[in-house]
């Protein structure tokens, strides 16, 4: 009876060692798959990647025109023609005695008009003698003016305003007809110097500069809404002395045409953005216009067609682009710390690169986007 129970237990029993089998192994293996999936989501890199920026510069040629069909930018090509005459006095020069003169004013009180002739005397209150130019009359109970000369030649003719009595008439007459002046009376000592080749230059310099800002300031306020820029085309100066002249003073007058070229600042300023966006050599590169404003200056001009050429100046800042594709995180998936800092230093504007792996054991990149992390900081 015994035997037959026992052989009826022992296929009863290999179920339950199979299934115990196939539980250890299970957790066995869930195991192993839970410490995998710690490992991977314990793997972490930062990548942090120091770059510095570089000034981009453009330098094109622009075409003006006063028709959106011919060139670039739509403008205004004119040109004004002005003239100016300026007084120059020699820088080496002496000074030399010469006969002040004036204006004084001549009164008659008396009831008679007083007529007075060339060279008349008139003696101000410190003894100073001036003489009449001209002849004139002063009429009764009223005043008229006079020019008068110093009777010696020098500085003791440079007087302020005073008053005068004229010892030619009669004491009772110098009562009711005197004279007096309101102003200085100068000229008593002159410059006289020699007129150098410096003195030349320096006042033609003067003179062109003069005929360009007269210029430029009546084409601007024909032209207020636009930008201009200007440039002198031509210009004649003729003095009134040579050089080696003794002279107390020289004259030089100026004839000239000045050219305008007007446009709007704005459509300007687009050119140059455009321009300087083109600098950047792939999208690894974001270029960045600078806050100044673009300059130009007038490199050739036709005004029988109302054109010109300009020639364009900007600048502006180029740098390592975080969103471009070079730097995606999946193209440093599997890299190890040399390959990542070799990939990068190949970039333009990266002067740096730091990798740090967590944990500090690891060799290579996780392939989890979200376990890498790129820095990029700027450096001056």
């Amino acid at each position: 009876m015994s035997s037959r129970r026992n052989e009826t237990m022992t296929p009863s029993n290999q179920p339950v060692r199979f299934y115990k089998f196939v539980a250890l192994t299970f957790l066995f293996i869930t195991i192993i798959l839970s410490g995998v999936i710690m490992f991977m989501s314990s793997k972490r890199t930062s990548i942090i990647i120091e770059t510095k920026s570089s000034t981009v510069d453009v330098n094109d040629s622009v075409l003006v025109g006063n028709d959106d069909k011919f060139g670039s930018l739509k403008g205004i090509v004119v040109s004004k023609a002005v003239d100016i005459q300026q007084n120059f006095i020699p820088t080496e020069s002496e000074s030399q005695d010469a006969n002040a003169t004036g204006m004084v004013i001549l009164h008659n009180d008396s009831n008679l008009s007083q007529p007075l002739i060339p060279t008349t005397r008139v003696i101000n209150q410190d003894g100073i003698l001036f003489r009449l130019k001209d002849r004139v009359v002063v009429p009764a109970n009223g005043t008229i003016e006079a020019e008068v000369y110093a009777d010696v030649d020098g500085s003791s003719g440079n007087i302020g305003p005073s008053q005068f009595t004229i010892p030619g008439l009669s004491e009772e007459k110098q009562k009711q007809i005197y004279a007096t002046s309101d102003m200085d009376i100068t000229g008593g000592i002159k410059n006289v110097g020699i007129l150098g080749k410096s003195d030349m230059d320096k006042a033609r310099d003067i003179i062109v500069l003069a005929l360009e800002q007269a210029g430029i300031k009546e084409l601007q306020s024909e032209n207020p809404a636009l930008k201009g820029v200007f440039k002198l085309i031509d210009s004649d100066i003729t003095a009134n002395a040579e050089i080696g002249d003794e002279v107390s003073e020289f004259t030089l007058s100026g004839k000239a045409n000045v050219l305008g070229v007007f446009y709007k600042a704005s459509d300007l300023q687009d050119i140059a953005n455009k321009a300087l966006l083109r600098k950047a050599v792939d999208d690894t590169e974001i270029v960045q216009s600078s806050n100044d404003d673009p300059t130009v200056n007038i490199e050739d001009y036709s005004l029988a067609k109302n054109t010109a050429t300009l020639q364009l100046f900007y600048s502006g800042v180029s740098k390592l682009n975080p969103e471009s594709k070079q730097l995606e995180k999946s193209m440093f998936f599997g890299k190890s710390k040399d390959e990542v800092r070799r990939y990068l230093l190949k970039l333009d504007h990266v002067r740096s690169v730091d990798i740090k792996f967590k944990p500090a054991w690891i060799r290579t990149v996780p392939h989890v986007g979200e376990h890498i992390e790129i820095i990029v900081k700027e450096v001056q």
